[in-house]
């Protein structure tokens, strides 16, 4: 069919796209042919065609189907109930509802033509396009999905196990992406139940929801639920994109307002999980969007390399990573780069995600072979090693990443980060969850580090912070050395160029900020500045963390290399030997020690200065930090010189002596101790080695066993198999039995050889006074209701000879009952002189007995009325000696010709009312008794069945006779059958004919007054 040949041109509510290989045809079948053709929605086929091959999948569905079919032609636009077929040798693309065709390249293998579609369908139709993934080999539609889901879209799978090439339906099932995993008959039904959902089709939006205050609460609760089973605070999130997961969530659960659902998330962990995994939205590739990592290798990956000093490692932050492809994508670029400027320095790649899930699959480093989609072969040879249907990534790649579980939002950033890149997350937030998160990755960044967002997503506030280094691809360079604040209370775009001066190094960021917050730290700094003398604070690693005063002439300059804080790196030469003396004692003593007099050169002057190392201990534990004051005092001249009691003039010579002869001790016992742990290690070894050959040779044993053990558990294996199939037919089988018995009103004990009571139905109980707690008991303890002496001797004699016992009987109550009884065996040799179970059966026949003595009397008194069938009409006129006739008809002609004939007969009496209309009729009936009624067809606008419906209605029980001039064609047939007894034709009217008809009617009612009177006897 051409698309000229349909002339609605509805636009479609939704657009179907359904991918399909080998196998697809019973599948496609399948699903149209349990499909209502009135959707509206449009259904699209993608197949993989062979290019020499005339598909008939037009003929073929058109028998399975109402809707029309089209081939694609270039640029066709969609319709609504209509189903869309690509062409052989075709990619093929929607776009604003119309279809485009590109030739497929011939040199490029595999043509994944679905995921090409499903990607397009996804962009053009969003929240409205639906993806199924039916039968077929390979893994195309795989990646297609993964778009449907990010942009919102419903994804039905077909059941593997149910395809017959379940290639594409278990790859799409495995991403754990579907929303619907079904078989081809029962996703009609689906669909169309998702497509008329009120959510779904806008009637009844989640969106609008929000404006009152009960369904606030609501989602309050949903995001309650969610925070405890994920950690993580959804309401943050924006409101369109929660509401319309919400709304989906709704459409395939089939429920209409937000209790319901928050109802169901209450009972079902399954749904919380769903709904949690719907939110987070863990789509990605690699390399997402080319061009965006060609830029980024260009202007940032070679200057961040080269950025520092060259030697510290570089850092890098990936948040939002999902399943690691981009962070494995980044470490690609580095790596890459890394041996193209033949640069040797560490790179590591902190990737984080909430997702606890997603963090664990991207550690394991395994992707589907759908990758060989985004990454070039020679990348794919260099760092992924093929692993049966998957690629595993190199361990030099693995190195590089460490992957993590946070919250860009609620936990704390990273730090000295070179590059941060989270692309494609922000857009899902709030505008002031946003405004956090940027605040933490400015935090995060080095000055100028660069960012690297989605092709969505801005800077907004903090962009005074930063330079656009390329706008297209969204790569920003942080350009700010202002210290913000993580929680910022006002709008960002204030530029703080004033920094927050700390005189601690990083390792006591605390403590300086509370020093800084402190209201007299301008008080205390000048007092220190004025009357202490120079001194440096020094960590218990003698690193210097403050200073104060000038700390110059007692310290060197600068030099090439790394930069270090430690005191014995930094002091002057001709005080080395003096300090370190001094902090060793101090610190090996755990006192303050006091120099006097030592020489030093102080600005190119002999000099000599006093020395002095405190220790301050943070707490009286005794592992608590230690801290040194390392404090020089310098003799001014006509100074008094105040010295410690414990004051020591310092002889370099002596105090050099004493410090080597220190450093020797100190060496001889790590020597000593080096010695007994060599000796512990060979001793060790050696013990070691024995255990590992007695380890092989067990190992060696164990993997005989092994074998062993391998080939006993198959066979154990295929037994356990046959036992479970036999076993599960013999639990259906008892199941049935079960069943059958306890629906079944027999009265049915089970005894075992012993007379003890092993089963019995819950029927029994009416008869022998059974309880559940009688399993086991003899059943001669138990009393029962029949009026039957020789009950348990029967029972015995049964047991013992194999008797069959089967007799009517009495209860006490005086119902009859059948009672029957037989001997039960295990063996099949019931005639054995072996003791044997018993089996009695108890069935209640009193209705039986009832309905047989009623049938004895019907017979008689049908044999009476045979005999006496020539008295019949005799006796119906003794009986209905006076008739009561009322005539109803509108025709007085016919009333008078009726009246005429029953004042000729001479069998009986007639009493004749007349009515006219049929609310005369109803009246008369209700007032007095008639015996027959003969009803005109026509009476006036009413009919004899208007009246018929009105006697039902009062209750009134009269035999009626149509007398009318119509055919009986023009009646209803049903109406003539059920409610009429006799009809007479007024052309055909006479005085004989009446007066048999009144007989009839007569006799039958009299048939009729027998019968209800033998029911209610039988009652």
């Amino acid at each position: 069919m051409t698309q000229s040949e349909n002339t609605q041109n509805i636009p479609p509510s939704h657009v179907v796209g359904i991918g399909t290989s080998a196998g697809g045809l019973e599948a496609l079948q399948e699903f149209f042919g349990n499909l209502p053709s009135d959707t509206g929605a449009t259904y699209i086929v993608v197949q993989h065609l062979s290019p020499d091959y005339k598909s008939m999948m037009s003929e073929l569905l058109t028998k399975h189907t109402d809707m029309p079919i089209f081939e694609v032609s270039d640029s066709i636009t969609i319709e609504a109930n209509a189903i869309y077929l690509m062409p052989p040798r075709k990619n093929m693309l929607i776009t604003e509802g119309k279809l485009l065709l590109s030739d497929q390249m011939p040199d490029r293998l595999p043509h994944l033509s679905i995921d090409v579609f499903l990607r397009s369908l996804a962009e053009d139709q969003q929240h409205k396009a639906i993806g199924i993934i039916l039968s077929g080999t390979g893994t195309d539609g795989t990646r297609g999905i993964r778009a449907m889901k990010e942009a919102g879209g419903l994804v039905v799978v077909q059941k593997p196990d149910s395809a017959k090439f379940d290639g594409m339906p278990t790859n799409a099932y495995q991403t754990g992406l579907a929303d619907m995993v079904l078989l081809p008959s029962e996703m009609g039904k689906s669909l169309v139940d998702f497509i008329n959902h009120p959510s779904i089709k806008g009637d009844a939006p989640v969106s609008s929801f929000t404006a009152s205050d009960g369904d606030s609460k609501v989602l309050e609760d949903i995001f309650d639920i969610l925070k405890k089973q994920s950690s993580i605070n959804f309401a943050q999130y924006k409101s369109s994109t929660v509401s319309r997961r919400i709304e989906r969530r709704l459409g395939i659960n089939q429920l209409k307002t937000l209790d319901a659902y928050l109802r169901l998330l209450t009972e079902s962990p399954r749904e919380v999980s769903i709904l949690s995994k719907e939110l987070l939205i863990n789509v990605t590739r690699f390399f997402r969007d080319d061009e965006a990592f060609d830029k980024l290798t260009t202007v940032a990956v070679h200057k961040i390399l080269t950025s520092g000093n060259g030697k510290d490692p570089i850092r890098l932050w990936i948040a939002g990573c999902s399943s690691g492809e981009e962070a494995y994508s980044i470490a690609i670029l580095f790596d890459e780069a890394k041996e193209k400027y033949q640069i040797d320095r560490r790179v590591k790649i902190f990737a984080t995600d909430v997702d606890e899930d997603a963090i664990a699959e991207a550690s394991t480093g395994v992707y589907a072979a759908e990758i060989v989609q985004d990454i070039s072969k020679s990348r794919l040879n260099r760092y992924f090693e093929p692993t049966g249907n998957a690629y595993v990534v190199s361990a030099k790649l693995r190195k590089m990443v460490i992957f993590a579980q946070h919250n860009m939002i609620e936990d704390p950033p990273f730090s000295n980060i070179n590059l941060l890149s989270c692309r494609n997350a922000l857009i899902y937030f709030q505008q002031n969850a946003q405004q956090k998160v940027f605040l933490s990755f400015y935090f995060a960044l080095q000055q100028y580090g660069y960012l690297f967002l989605g092709n969505s997503e801005s800077l907004g506030d903090m962009a005074v912070h930063f330079d656009t280094v390329d706008e297209r691809t969204r790569i920003f360079q942080k350009v700010s050395a202002a210290r913000l604040p993580l929680k910022q209370p006002s709008s960002l775009k204030q530029n703080i160029t004033t920094p927050v001066v700390s005189t601690s190094s990083t390792t006591n960021t605390h403590q300086s900020r509370m020093v800084i917050n402190n209201k007299y730290n301008t008080v205390m700094e000048r007092l220190i500045e004025h009357y202490a003398p120079d001194c440096v604070v020094l960590n218990d690693s003698f690193d210097a963390v403050h200073v104060y005063g000038d700390m110059t002439p007692y310290t060197k300059g600068l030099g090439r290399g790394k930069v270090s804080l430690n005191i014995k790196d930094m002091i002057c030469d001709d005080l080395a030997i003096a300090v370190s003396t001094a902090l060793y004692r101090s610190e090996k003593n755990e006192e303050d020690v006091f120099y006097s007099d030592v020489a030093c050169t102080l600005d190119g002057v002999p000099s000599f200065i006093d020395l002095a190392v405190f220790m301050v201990k943070q707490s009286e534990h005794q592992s608590s930090p230690r801290s040194y004051i390392l404090q020089f005092i310098v003799h001014e001249q006509g100074d008094v010189v105040r010295k410690s009691p414990k004051s020591i003039t310092f002889d370099g010579g002596e105090q050099s002596l004493q410090r080597i002869h220190d450093l020797e001790q100190e060496l001889v016992k790590k020597q000593e101790h080096l010695q007994v742990t060599i000796e512990e290690l060979e001793t060790t070894n050696e013990e070691l080695q024995s255990a590992n050959e007695e380890l092989m040779s067990s190992n060696e044993e164990l993997q005989s066993t092994n074998e062993e053990l391998q080939s006993v558990n198959e066979e154990l294996y295929t037994v356990n198999s046959e036992y479970q199939e036999k076993i599960s037919q013999l639990t259906e089988a008892n199941m049935d039995l079960d069943n059958v018995i306890n629906s079944t009103d027999l009265g049915i004990i089970f005894l075992d050889e012993n007379l003890t009571i092993r089963k019995y139905t819950p029927h029994s109980a009416n008869y022998i006074n059974l309880r559940t707690s009688d399993i086991g008991r003899p059943i001669h303890h138990i009393s029962h209701e029949l009026d039957y002496s020789d009950f348990l001797t029967q029972i015995g004699n049964v047991s013992t000879k194999g008797e069959i016992v089967e007799q009517d009987i009495l209860t006490k109550a005086g119902q009859t009952a059948l009672l029957r009884m037989a001997p039960y065996a295990v063996s099949d040799d019931i005639s054995s002189t072996a003791q044997h179970g018993v089996l009695i059966t108890i069935t209640n026949i009193s209705r039986l007995k009832f309905v047989e003595n009623a049938l004895v009397q019907a017979q008689e008194q049908f044999k009476t009325l045979l005999i006496n069938r020539s008295k019949r009409l005799h006796h119906r006129i003794e009986v209905n000696q006076h008739v009561t006739v009322m005539v109803v008809d509108d025709d007085a002609v016919d009333r008078l010709r009726v009246q005429r004939y029953f004042k000729e007969s001479e069998d009986r009496s007639y009493t004749i009312v007349e009515a006219k209309t049929l609310e005369e009729a109803i009246e008369l009936a209700d007032r007095m008794k008639v015996d027959v009624c003969l009803l005109d067809y026509q009476l006036g606008a009413n009919t004899a069945e208007d009246f018929v419906k009105a006697m039902k209605i009062k209750n009134i029980d009269t035999p009626i006779i149509l007398l009318s001039g119509q055919k009986e064609s023009v009646m209803d047939k049903t109406f003539l059958s059920n409610e009429i007894i006799d009809v007479i034709s007024k052309d055909e009217l006479s005085k004989p004919l009446l007066v048999r008809s009144i007989d009839y009617v007569l006799e039958r009612k009299e048939i009729k007054d027998i019968v209800q009177r033998f029911e209610v006897s039988e009652r």
